[in-house]
Order: C-alpha cells, then structure tokens, then sequence
C-alpha cells in the first residue's frame, strides 16, 4: 500500500540504500535476517540521560497515530508556550516528511535543534573536533528543513555526541556525558538537497520491482543491513573462488590490481609469480587449497609450535563497552572484561580449566584481575596463548592502568602472550574458509564438532555483550540469570579449548586432537 507521508527513517534507508527503503515498504517478511545489534538498543539509554541535562521544566508534545495529526497537535502546543520551554520528542512533519526532534530548545525567538548520537564525539588524531558522519549530518538536515518548511523557527543545529575522554565519577553524575557540535554550516547545502531525496524516495518506492544496488560497506555500515541475505541470492554467480578472498586490505588492493591490469577474476587466475607482498607464500597457499579443493598445511608448523614450553595458558577475554559508564573512572565505550576463560596445559595432554564470569553488575575489573593472578603463575613463564592478540593486549593494559598497583604483573603478562592468529596464516588453510582466519572459521574446518553455531543464544562477541547486559540488570530473574550464565561458561570455555585445538593441530600437522577435560574447574 503506497504511504502518503515518508518518515525520517525512510529518508534515512533511501540515503543509506534505495533498495532497503523499497524493501522494507514492500518486501516480504521473509527477506529479513535479524541482527542483534546492542548499540541500538542502548540507544535508549543514551536518550534518557540526554533528557535529564535539559532539566524538569521540559515539554513533551502529546503522540497521536496519525504522523501529520501529531505534528499539528504539537506544533500549535509547542508555539503556544513559546518562548522559555524546552521541547523533547517533538513531532513535526512538513512537504509530506514525517520526523521527531530529540530536542528544541529555546535561543531567542527561535530554537535549537539538538540531535543526541550514542556515538563518541568525532576527533582527530590530534584531538581536535573532526568531521561527523554523513549519516548523522543527513538526519539533522533532514529535521531541519521539516522545520524550515512549518512554523517551527530554527535558530542553530546541533549533534550531541558522548564525550568519550570523559571519565565517569561515580555517583550518578553524568553532568559532563555529552559534548555538543554546532553543525549549522555544515548541513546548510543538505538541506537544500532535502526535497530532492525525497522525491526519489517517493520514486522508489513507486515502483512494483525491487531497485538495482550494488552491495558494499553500507551492507554492514553502520550496522548489519538485515536484507543482506535477499541481496546476496540476486547477485549474479561470480567465480566460485573469487580474487577477493584474498584477506586484509593488502590482499584486497591485489586483488583489484590483478583485475584492472590483467582482467582476472578467480585466485586460480594469477601465475605463482603475479601473488606479490608479504604475504605472497600465503596467497599461492589458499591458490593451491582452493586449486586441489584441499587443504594445505605448510612444513614447519609444528617445529615452530614445539619451542614453546610447559605450562601452557590458552586465555581468552570478554569485555563489555557501554556508551553510559557505569563504574567511576570508566570512560563512554572502554573495555571492561567481565569474563574470561583459561585452559592450562600443565604437560602434553595433561589439562585443567579456569574461569571468571561476573554477572553482579558491580565492576568487575579487580576480581577479574585478581582471578586471573591465581591462575597464571607469574614465575613459570609459560606462554600465554591467544588468536588476535590485539584485544587481550589492549584489555591487559587498560587494566593495569585502572588498577596500578597490580601493572606489574600485568604488564609481565604481556611479553609472554603468544598470538596463534599469525602462524595459522603463515601455515595454513582450507579453501572452505573463504578468506577469513576467524577462530570460527578455522575451527570449524579442523574439529567441525565444536562449530560455534552448535551453542545457544551465545555464539559470538556481541551475543555475549547483549546477554551480559541482560543479566547484569537487577529485573532479570534468578532462573534467567543461571540460564545466561550457563550460556556464556560454555561459548568462552569453547574459544580457548579452540586455541588448544589449532595448537595441537599445528603442532602434530593434523595428526592428532587432544583429550578435552572434564569442564569443572575453578570459576568466579
């Protein structure tokens, strides 16, 4: 059924992908792939905090279920107690386009327009302001010229972000949460571009057949797209081993290079020679793999794997970054761990587990540290196994940083860490993970029993941010919280056993699996 009146939302899914606006009018139910995603349900959160900096005497125009009824309803309120009250939630709608200002508030005879992201304040290398995203920009131009349109006078615009530098003091003291950016000038030429977008919109979705688009990062920007699954079935079938697999960015450059100057389209394309860079070994190997349709594991892994010493710690983090700190000291989005989980390898197959899970809603970063001071032996040397030792290094020393007194042996720590990502890459591959070295994806191609999608609601990092967060509020029942709990031993427990799994992998050359232990273990 065509829509008389296009909302902000709809504008928004037009910039962002005329074929999502369409969909999302006329596509079946069926074409959507739900994606959790915990930003946008902090959102709220944000919102709420954003409301209380206004102060109490605030106007909040009565709803209504039809777009243009409401923004009559509350444009005449709004005129009427002007000037002296600021406004939330405001519904205004003009030229057919339906939006609700997050705030107006009073400058003069006119109002400010202010528009609160969850996102951190954008700043340079440098740490001055930098440009904000052209998403954010959009949707403040797009209220603006709603307001320009009707009777609502706009004095300045304004995005107001989190201020990410700030540390929380405790106390519920979010005084200084926000840091605003007058974006005036930078949406005026938007502006003007407003009745534009929205007659194409209008255009679209007239249309009885789904609109051409080209698949690329706005699929995943700034947020998983949930018809990427429809999109990718009407893609038409390219090679079944596409130059693009070739990983990393560097891999990704080649690829277009060899396309543009040599007119190859598959990785089986490429003369061994043509694979420049780094990781050129690499690319002949996943050349091979997807050749023979075998895998393909290089000499010497297990050479490499055999200097490391006993014990052995396979560790893995979980950490939380809400947009609203909680704890004193902690800034808008830091890493917080409030799981982690260790295998021990005393001596070849001799094996225990420990691991930490704090769902009280307290900080967690000093029981944390002091569990995992319990468990890794800070004398034995033994080295501390990994995959993608950026996360667990950056965690490791922001809390040291938080916790100074326990720095030392945190910071020991980290000469000790040693990354499997990287030896998977310079050893290995199998042409079934297409590209990626995830934890995932090799795991499931050399134990495929111990796959990620066998678990419950827990079968990745943002599934247990979303749980966490569940179980971290006091509502959450007793029963619920032992459920999530349950949930999340069990997915961290399985990506450091994975680590134990890759590493007896590459150090027998696929020959043999360790025994798992019983999963009892120490915990917190």
């Amino acid at each position: 059924m065509k829509r008389e009146m296009l909302t902000k939302s709809d504008l928004l899914s037009f910039r962002r992908c005329p074929r999502k606006l369409w969909l999302e009018q006329h596509g079946p139910k069926q074409n959507i792939i739900a994606t959790p995603d915990r930003r946008m349900q902090e959102g709220t959160e944000v919102g709420a905090k954003a409301r209380e900096r206004l102060g109490t005497d605030i106007l909040c125009p009565e709803s209504s279920f039809e777009d243009q009824a409401a923004a009559v309803k509350a444009e005449k309120e709004l005129l009427a107690k002007f000037p002296g009250r600021t406004a939330v939630d405001v519904h205004m709608a003009h030229g057919g386009l339906y939006a609700r200002a997050d705030a107006l508030i009073p400058k003069g005879k006119k109002y400010i327009l202010q528009e609160t992201k969850s996102s951190s304040f954008p700043l340079k290398k440098d740490g001055t302001p930098d440009t904000p995203d052209k998403r954010h920009l959009d949707d403040v131009a797009i209220q603006a010229w709603i307001m320009k349109g009707s009777k609502i006078p706009i004095s300045h615009a304004k995005l107001n972000f989190i201020d990410g530098r700030w540390p929380y003091p405790g106390g519920g003291d979010y005084a200084d949460l926000f840091r605003q950016m007058d974006v005036t000038a930078k949406i005026k030429d938007r502006i003007s571009q407003v009745p534009a977008w929205l007659e194409q919109a209008k255009k679209t979705l007239s249309g009885n057949i789904v609109p051409n688009a080209d698949t690329g990062a706005q699929c995943s920007t700034p947020y998983a797209c949930p018809f990427q699954g429809f999109c990718a079935k009407r893609k038409p079938p390219g090679p079944e081993h596409p130059l693009e697999l070739l990983p990393n960015n560097a891999g990704k450059a080649l690829a277009e290079k060899l396309r543009k100057d040599k007119g190859y389209e598959s990785i089986l394309d490429p003369k061994p020679h043509e694979f420049t860079g780094k990781e050129a070994d690499l690319y002949r190997r996943m050349q091979k793999a997807h050749r023979t349709g075998k895998s393909v594991l290089a000499a010497g892994s297990g050479k490499e794997m055999k200097v490391h010493r006993y014990p052995r710690y396979f560790f893995d983090f979980e950490g939380i970054n809400l947009a609203v700190p909680r704890w004193a000291g902690v800034k808008p989005n830091e890493q917080i761990t409030f799981q982690w989980s260790c295998h021990i390898e005393r001596a070849p197959g001799n094996f225990e587990h420990v691991e930490f899970l704090d769902l009280t809603g307290n900080d967690p970063s000093l029981p944390c540290i002091e569990k995992i001071i319990a468990a890794i032996n800070r004398k034995d040397g033994g080295p501390i196994f990994v995959y993608h030792a950026t996360y667990e290094r950056g965690r490791l020393e922001e809390l040291a940083e938080r916790h100074p007194r326990h720095a030392p042996v945190l910071k020991s720590y980290l000469k000790r860490l040693v990354d499997l990502l990287p030896v998977v890459r310079k050893y290995y591959y199998h042409p079934d993970m297409r590209g990626s070295f995830s934890i995932k994806k090799v795991l499931k191609v050399i134990a495929p029993d111990l796959n990620h999608a066998h678990l419950d609601e827990v079968q990745d990092g943002t599934a247990a941010q979303i749980a966490y967060v569940e179980a971290a509020n006091p509502k959450t029942s007793p029963e619920r919280k032992a459920e999530i709990d349950e949930n999340l031993r069990m997915y961290c427990r399985q990506d450091t056993w994975a680590m134990v799994e890759i590493a007896y992998f590459l150090e027998s050359r696929g020959k043999r699996r360790p025994k798992r232990p019983s999963e009892g273990g120490s915990c917190h």
